[in-house]
C-alpha cells in the first residue's frame, strides 16, 4: 500500500529528527531545513502534506506558505504550521494565511499524528468531491447544450414559416456581443439565451403560428403571450444566466411601447436588447407568406428609423456598422433550412441520440452507471448466472495531483481501451465513477471462471499502467460478485462487488477478491460476520491503552434504486457529521453502510450516540421506506 508523503520544513535538525522518527512508521517523510529547499523539492515532486515551521532565517514559514499557495500546482497541498508561539493571535494569523492547522512546539507525537491524519483525510475527501463535481459539471454542460439544441429545434419546427429562426438569432446576437467586447464565456451564455428566446411559442396553437395570412387582433393577442409563457418555463433554470430575461423582454421597445411589461431604455436587460435587435433582423431578412424579405438597404433604413424608439441607439449604431461592413445571415438561411429539414425527417433518431449522450461517459465513450444498471437488470430478468466486476485504479488521484488531470484522463482512456479487449459480445462494460469501471459477464457461472477472468483483467490493466509510466502508482484492485443461481439486481451485485473491493483495499490494494453468497447473507442486512471483519481491522489500529466502540449503520431497503440509495447515504453522512466528534472515525463500508469508530467511549454512551444519529437521520431523510439500523461492538487490542 502506497504511504502518504509528508514534507517537514524546519531549521532545527533536532525537530526534523523527532518528526521523522515519529512519523516514518506511517508516512514517507522528507525533512528539509529551509523554505528554499522546500520549494526546490516541490519543483521535482509533490507531497500529500507540509509541516512548516514559522520562524526560520532568510525565508520564514509565512513567506514559504505564500509562495506555495501562489503556484497553482501546489496551492491545494494542505499545510500545518509548527510554532512555539501558541497564542490565539498567532493561530488566527496562521489560518488567515491559508494554513489548514496549527501544532504548538514542543509537539506531542500522538496529537501531531492525529491532526496530520485528519487533515490528509479531509483533503482527500475534498479532492474526491471536486473531481466528482468536475465530472458531473462536464456531463451536465454537454447534456444542457444538447437539450438546448433539441428545444430550439422543436420551437423552430413548430413554426414552419420561421424554420431555423432561433439558431440565426443566436448567431446574430453573439456577433453583436463580440463587437461590443463581450468575453467568450459571456457570448456562449448569450448564445443559449437567444436559442431559447421563443420557447414560449410552444404554448401558442399551431393554427395561429402557421396561419398563411395576417393575424387578427385576437390572434396577435395570443401570440403576444409567448414572452410570459417563455419566462414561466425558464425562470427556474440556474445553469444559464439571464435565460428567462431573453424570453420575457425581447419584444420590449426602447421607448417603452413594447410588450409584455412596457419597460423603457436601460430598464430592459442588456441581453434582451441584443436579442431584440437580432430577432428583428432575422424577421426583416426572412420571407413571409404575406411579404418578401427586405433588401439590404431597406433593412439598414429600418434600423436607423427604429434607433432610440424600438432599439437601443448605441447597439443599433454598432449593428448598422456591421451591416454596412457586410454582416449577413444569408448563407445560414440555406444551410440551416437544409439541416432542419434533415433533422425533421428523423426526430426519433435525434431523441435517441440525446438518450445516448445521457447514458455515455463523456471521457471514455463507455456506458455510464445509469446505462449499465438498466442493461444489467434487463439481462438478469432472464438469466441467473453471471459475474460482476468493479475495477479500480488505486492511485488515480495521486497521478492527477502529481502529473495533472490531462495525464490522468489519458490513462483512463487507455484503460478503457484495455478493458474493451477483455469483453466480448453480450458482455457489458462501463465507467461508473472517477477511478472505477464496472464489467458484467452474463455467461460466467463459477468462482473458478470468475477468478480466471479476474487474473486476465488484472494482468492486462497492470501491464498498461506500467507501460504508461505509472511506476509506484501502478496498482489496480478488483472486487467481484457472482449471481450464483439466484435472481439478483444490479444494486445487489454492485454492493457485493463493493464489499469484495473493500477487502482488497484493506489488505493492501493491488489484487482481486470474490464475494459470493456462501460468504454472507444479503448485503442490505448487516451481519455479525461483517462486524467481525471490521473489528479485527480496527483492533490493529489501537494501542494497548485504548478501547473503541464500533457501530455499523445499515440502510435497509431491497428495492431502492442506486440514485435513491445514494441520496439516503448522503443524508446518513450528514447525520454522522453533525453528531460525531472530530476524533471519531467514519468510513463508508459499502453502498448501503457506514462504519463509525468511537475511541474511549463506554458502551452505554455509544448507544446514546447511535440513537442520536438514528433520530437525526429520520429528521432529514426524505426517502420513503428507507430504514436505518445499527450493530454495536466493543473493540480492544486483545481482540486482534
Amino acid at each position: 500500500m502506497l504511504m502518504k508523503h509528508i514534507l517537514v520544513v524546519d531549521d532545527s535538525k533536532t525537530n526534523l529528527a523527532i518528526a521523522k522518527q515519529e512519523l516514518s512508521e506511517d508516512y514517507q517523510v522528507t525533512p528539509v531545513i529551509s523554505g528554499f529547499q522546500a520549494l526546490q523539492f516541490l519543483e521535482k515532486r509533490t507531497t500529500d502534506l507540509i509541516l512548516l515551521d514559522i520562524n526560520m532565517p532568510e525565508m520564514d514559514g509565512k513567506e514559504t506558505l505564500r509562495r506555495v499557495k501562489q503556484n497553482p500546482l501546489w496551492a491545494k497541498i494542505p499545510i500545518i504550521f509548527l510554532t512555539a508561539d501558541s497564542t490565539p493571535e498567532t493561530e488566527s494569523d496562521c489560518l488567515a494565511l491559508g494554513a489548514d492547522d496549527f501544532i504548538a512546539k514542543p509537539f506531542v507525537p500522538k496529537v501531531m499524528k492525529r491532526r496530520i491524519s485528519r487533515i490528509i483525510e479531509l483533503n482527500e475527501l475534498r479532492y474526491d468531491l471536486e473531481t466528482r463535481l468536475e465530472e458531473k459539471t462536464r456531463e451536465v454542460e454537454l447534456v444542457t447544450i444538447q437539450s438546448i439544441m433539441a428545444i430550439a429545434r422543436t420551437i423552430d419546427e413548430k413554426d414552419k414559416y420561421t424554420s431555423g429562426h432561433s439558431s440565426r438569432v443566436a448567431k446574430c446576437s453573439v456577433a453583436l456581443a463580440k463587437r461590443l467586447g463581450w468575453s467568450e464565456e459571456e457570448c456562449q451564455n448569450l448564445h443559449y439565451v437567444a436559442l431559447l428566446h421563443d420557447i414560449g411559442k410552444i404554448g401558442v396553437p399551431d393554427n395561429i403560428l402557421n396561419k398563411p395570412s395576417r393575424l387578427t387582433d385576437s390572434e396577435f393577442a395570443i401570440i403576444k403571450k409567448h414572452p410570459v409563457m417563455g419566462n414561466a418555463i425558464l425562470k427556474d433554470i440556474k445553469t444559464i444566466a439571464h435565460v428567462n430575461e431573453g424570453a420575457l423582454y425581447h419584444h420590449e421597445r426602447y421607448d417603452g411601447s413594447g410588450y409584455p411589461c412596457g419597460l423603457k431604455g436601460e430598464e430592459i436587460p442588456i441581453t434582451a436588447r441584443i436579442v431584440g435587435i437580432a430577432d428583428a433582423y432575422d424577421a426583416m431578412t426572412s420571407s413571409r407568406i404575406y411579404r418578401p424579405k427586405l433588401t439590404e438597404e431597406k433593412v439598414i433604413q429600418e434600423f436607423e428609423t427604429g434607433s432610440g424608439t424600438q432599439f437601443d441607439p448605441e447597439f443599433c449604431r454598432i449593428f448598422v456598422e456591421m451591416l454596412r461592413e457586410g454582416f449577413s445571415l444569408e448563407e445560414d438561411l440555406v444551410v440551416k433550412a437544409a439541416e432542419n429539414h434533415e433533422a425533421a425527417k428523423d426526430e426519433a433518431g435525434y431523441l435517441k441520440e440525446i438518450h445516448s449522450i445521457l447514458e455515455t461517459d463523456q471521457l471514455t465513450g463507455l456506458f455510464n452507471q445509469i446505462s449499465i444498471e438498466k442493461q444489467v437488470n434487463q439481462v438478469l430478468q432472464t438469466k441467473k448466472s453471471g459475474a460482476f466486476y468493479l475495477v479500480q485504479l488505486d492511485h488515480l488521484k495521486a497521478i492527477n495531483m502529481e502529473k495533472g488531470h490531462i495525464v490522468g484522463d489519458a490513462l483512463l482512456k487507455e484503460i478503457a481501451d484495455v478493458l474493451k479487449e477483455n469483453v466480448g459480445e453480450g458482455d457489458l462494460l462501463s465507467r461508473i465513477k472517477g477511478d472505477q469501471f464496472a464489467i458484467f459477464y452474463p455467461n460466467l457461472e463459477t468462482q473458478k471462471e470468475a477468478m480466471n477472468q479476474a487474473k486476465r483483467i488484472f494482468a492486462t490493466v497492470l501491464s498498461k499502467m506500467e507501460e504508461k509510466g505509472g511506476g509506484e502508482y501502478s496498482s489496480v484492485s478488483i472486487g467481484i460478485s457472482l449471481v450464483e443461481g439466484r435472481r439478483k439486481t444490479f444494486e445487489e451485485l454492485l454492493n457485493r462487488a463493493d464489499r469484495a473491493l473493500y477487502h482488497v483495499l484493506s489488505s493492501g490494494k493491488n489484487g482481486y477478491h470474490v464475494y459470493y453468497d456462501s460468504q454472507a447473507e444479503v448485503i442490505n442486512r448487516s451481519t455479525s460476520a461483517d462486524l467481525d471483519d471490521i473489528r479485527r481491522y480496527v483492533a490493529r489500529m489501537l494501542t494497548s491503552e485504548e478501547q473503541a466502540q464500533m457501530i455499523l449503520f445499515t440502510i435497509e431497503e431491497r428495492k431502492a434504486d442506486a440514485v435513491t440509495l445514494e441520496k439516503a447515504m448522503s443524508m446518513l453522512n450528514t447525520a454522522l457529521m453533525d453528531s460525531l466528534r472530530q476524533a471519531d472515525d467514519i468510513t463508508k463500508y459499502s453502498t448501503s453502510q457506514y462504519v463509525v469508530v468511537l475511541k474511549n467511549v463506554e458502551t452505554e454512551n455509544a448507544k446514546e450516540i447511535a440513537e442520536r444519529i438514528l433520530k437525526k437521520f429520520y429528521c432529514i431523510n426524505t426517502q420513503e421506506g428507507m430504514a436505518l439500523s445499527y450493530d454495536l461492538q466493543t473493540v480492544t487490542l486483545l481482540e486482534e
